[in-house]
């Protein structure tokens, strides 16, 4: 049986990972039972492994058979079933997600519960891997997130969970893929970068093959290397250390100044401390080096650069204002919004004109065209966008917002239509579109139509946009009749 262990004051027990062969061995004879039980009785399999967890959390190889239990379950459910599902498991979720801080193994066995009716919900399987985090059980916190990846591929904020709970599990390799995997797509974003630095932290304690009994300090043979391997891993934030890291970091770009991995660091220090002119000089030099000058995305992160500069003053004067209506600053706020949107446009030109083939880009100069009116030169943008599958539904949504301000409506709806149907999961996203489809109908006089689409966000956020007052307006008009 999993015993927690003692833990400091306010936080919460943890737990020992376990693997089948630590289990007694007449549980050791349950578990082979449900594993044969899945195809013909799943819910038998999963009633087991669900007893057994209970005195055994920590036992993923029990959980894996579950999960596996679970989805042969609910495998011959309709799509409305899983539709109700994930609406009557929200509010399991909210009261599951109160749990964590105080007694998250009541909050993992929540999540679990409604994992049984919906494996596929997104926000009970994160609830398990932040559950099984704050138990102590880092490789059943992979293998939530894990699980949610294989749902959401894109989902930044679970990747960068799941890379922390790798480094947890020991696993820091699948952890750089992580960070390498965000980074893609979001060059600039600091988390990312922190946590590539600390999964290279335990790749290098690795290779020095600690023992539990040692002290890892003295197997390294500078000691002040130690110091600066640990800050890093704690990804301490606050602005002296980053400063120090600046430092540090400039020193070893002059040692090494074709290793783009410092520029890298450097910058994303810089960026956290909003040191944004500091930033972008180092972006300049890195792109000045061998392996910098063909790298788009060091280009990318420029642009990034300098459009974060101007809108780290726009808050600035933004907090102004704030403070006390003043022409002189409004006039300057407004001059600057629309300084920013020309660099904006100009940037994302010559990014297509450079790099043609790139969609991703084409889909940003597009999106940008059509914040400005620009519909024609927009649509052209974003037909070609489509051709990549990571902005493709997104390229989709600012198409029908282009054909429905020209006012081609049955162009519209089709766009939207199609990008909500290739969407199997309810993520923002998804939601987004439905919302968009809907107004769709509205101008086209389709009521019934547009209807049935706040319906359906209705059913799932109640809180999404203005959904809840439609709907309510809706009602009261029929009942007046």
């Amino acid at each position: 049986m999993s015993v927690p262990s003692p833990a400091p004051n306010g936080e919460a027990p943890k737990f020992k990972e376990e693997s089948l062969t630590d289990l007694d061995p007449r549980l050791q004879k349950q578990v082979d039972a449900a594993d044969k039980a899945i195809e013909k009785n799943p819910s038998y399999a999963i009633e087991i492994c669900a007893n057994i967890l209970v005195r055994n959390p920590g036992c993923l190889d029990v959980r894996k058979i579950m999960r596996k239990a679970q989805r042969r379950s609910v495998g011959g459910k309709s799509k409305g079933m899983t539709q109700f599902l994930k609406l009557t498991n929200t509010p399991f979720v909210m009261k599951a997600s109160s749990l964590l801080k105080t007694d998250p193994r009541a909050a993992l066995d929540s999540a679990e519960k409604m994992l049984n009716t919906n494996p596929s919900n997104i926000q009970a399987l994160q609830l398990v891997g932040q559950a099984a985090a704050a138990m102590g059980l880092a490789r059943t916190a992979v293998f939530a997130y894990e699980s949610v990846r294989e749902l959401e591929p894109e989902n930044v904020k679970n990747l960068l969970a799941l890379g922390a709970a790798q480094i947890d599990a020991g696993q820091p390799r699948e952890a750089v893929k992580c960070g390498e995997t965000i980074l893609e797509v979001e060059p600039a974003n600091g988390e990312a970068q922190a946590l590539l630095r600390r999964a290279s932290v335990a790749i290098t304690m690795d290779k020095g093959k600690w023992d539990e009994q040692g002290d890892f300090r003295e197997k390294l043979a500078n000691k002040e290397q130690a110091v600066a391997l640990e800050q890093q891993a704690r990804m301490v934030n606050d602005a002296d250390t980053l400063a120090t890291m600046v430092t540090q970091t400039a020193e070893k770009i002059e040692k090494d100044p074709e290793n783009i991995n410092f520029y890298r660091d450097i910058i994303g220090y810089l960026k956290q401390l909003q040191r944004y002119d500091d930033a972008l000089e180092w972006v300049r030099k890195a792109r000045q080096q061998p392996l910098g000058k063909a790298d788009s995305t060091l280009e990318k992160l420029e642009s990034d650069f300098v459009i974060a500069r101007m809108r780290h003053n726009i808050a600035q004067l933004e907090e102004k204002l704030t403070q006390g209506a003043d022409p002189a600053v409004k006039a300057e706020l407004d001059a600057l919004h629309k300084q920013e949107l020309e660099v904006r446009l100009k940037q994302s030109k010559d990014m297509v004109e450079k790099y043609p083939n790139d969609y991703g880009f084409r889909y940003e100069y597009g999106k940008l065209l059509s914040e400005v009116g620009q519909m024609d030169l927009a649509i052209r943008e974003l037909q070609l966008a489509r051709r990549n599958p990571k902005v493709a539904h997104h390229a989709m949504l600012y198409l029908g917002r282009a054909y429905r301000a020209k006012g081609i409506l049955d162009l519209a709806e089709e766009q939207l239509e199609q990008a909500k149907k290739e969407m199997a999961l309810m993520n923002d996203l998804k939601k987004e579109i439905i919302y968009e489809v809907a107004q769709v109908y509205r101008q086209h006089n389709k009521e019934d139509l547009a209807m049935a689409e706040f319906k359906t966000l209705y059913s799932v956020d109640i809180e999404y946009r203005d959904v809840a007052k439609i709907i309510n307006e809706y009602y009261e008009k029929r009942s007046k009749g």
